[in-house]
């Protein structure tokens, strides 16, 4: 077997968050086991495609559902599907379009990868608001009839503000899609985003859910998500490229499964346990302070507590990222101007120890 140590790669403590550059999250052994067990058949791939949805959308509780292979593909494919329906020869014509191309979206997430994907596949962007911000009144509008979907990214922007947009398209007959990569837990975001009315509702398998880095969930529309689906891979289609394997399928359905069967409140508990003792940890140190902020406080995240440590005085945060990261085990914390953020979301239990005692070391 081959190891990251046989590629000179070393692995780390991330107490950075879920994001895709550093591997997003970590799989349970009981999602391994589903990916390895999955990689010693043949199978039909369409009809595990299928299968894997219809199983998706009765644990969820939605409409349909379909696996992609990321968030941004899923937000990709949603563009085509918006494009073609479930005409085949629209789908084999893209990026070629009727001419209703048009996407009424934001510039407030900067992941341009997003915008270029829509264009990929013939869509045309139509932006609205500014890099700083966008209102409901800005996205509704830019809407004409050659839009042929609104794309809301929630987490920039507020699920009030997404409500509002899908009252205001809904009589246009005109699609919303959201991009919600991110933003599990909590577990009810599941239900509730395609329960607002929107088309349909993309999240990373490879983050909240604990699934493999390179699947994604889309859910929605029953209409929508065929669409998806045949603009998907195995499918002769804009997105044959974008291949999820049966590995990815079974591990991403394992991972729903399990990720259902847990509890927010638990993780909550976690986590600010983990924060707790990392701001402890540094209460002693000069010319820094911590604290937790949670839910509902201003500049917070949406759901997991984090640990916010704020320097004053001379600037001691990059040689404290240093020190972090050359140590033994090498740790990952991110930085926001004068702070320094710990989220415990990708810990194990126990690291949060010995982020602790490292982060007091290099600051005593």
């Amino acid at each position: 077997m081959v190891t990251y140590q046989d590629l000179g790669i070393r692995p780390f403590i991330n107490a950075s968050g879920t994001i895709t550059t550093l591997g997003g999250s970590l799989m349970s052994d009981e999602v391994l086991d589903s990916m390895r067990a999955a990689g010693g058949s043949f199978i039909d791939l369409n009809r595990l495609n299928e299968s894997a949805g219809e199983y998706l959308a009765r644990r969820i509780g939605v409409e349909a559902a379909f696996i992609s292979c990321g968030a941004a593909s899923g937000v990709q494919l949603s563009a085509a599907a918006c494009l073609t329906g479930t005409d085949r020869d629209r789908v084999a014509g893209l990026p070629e379009t009727d001419g209703k191309n048009e996407f009424v979206i934001s510039s407030v997430d900067r992941h341009t990868y997003i915008h270029q994907g829509i264009e990929l596949c013939g869509g045309t962007l139509v932006r609205a608001g500014t890099d700083d911000g966008v209102t409901t009144e800005d996205l509704l509008g830019a809407v004409t009839e050659r839009t042929a979907a609104v794309v809301h990214f929630l987490g920039k922007q507020t699920r009030e503000q997404l409500e509002e947009v899908i009252v205001g398209c809904d009589p246009m007959g005109v699609p919303v899609i959201v991009d919600a990569a991110a933003q599990l837990p909590p577990r009810s975001n599941l239900i509730e985003i395609v329960g607002l009315g929107a088309s349909l509702v993309n999240f990373s398998g490879g983050k909240g859910i604990g699934g493999p880095q390179s699947s994604g969930l889309v859910l929605g529309k029953k209409a929508f998500v065929d669409a998806v689906r045949l603009n998907a891979s195995p499918n002769s289609g804009i997105g044959r490229g974008m291949k999820v394997g049966k590995e990815e399928i079974l591990g991403l359905v394992t991972a729903v499964d399990r990720f259902l069967k847990g509890s927010d409140s638990d993780d909550r508990t976690s986590w600010e346990r983990q924060a707790s003792l990392i701001v402890q940890s540094v209460k002693d140190c000069d010319g820094v302070s911590g604290e937790v902020l949670r839910e509902g406080q201003p500049a917070a995240p949406d759901f997991a507590p984090r640990a916010y440590l704020t320097f004053t005085g001379p600037d001691r945060i990059p040689t404290t990222l240093k020190s972090l990261k050359k140590g033994d085990p090498s740790i990952v914390v991110r930085r926001s101007g004068d702070q320094i953020i710990v989220d415990p979301m990708t810990m194990r239990p126990g690291e949060e120890e010995i982020v602790a005692e490292r982060l007091k070391d290099i600051l005593t």
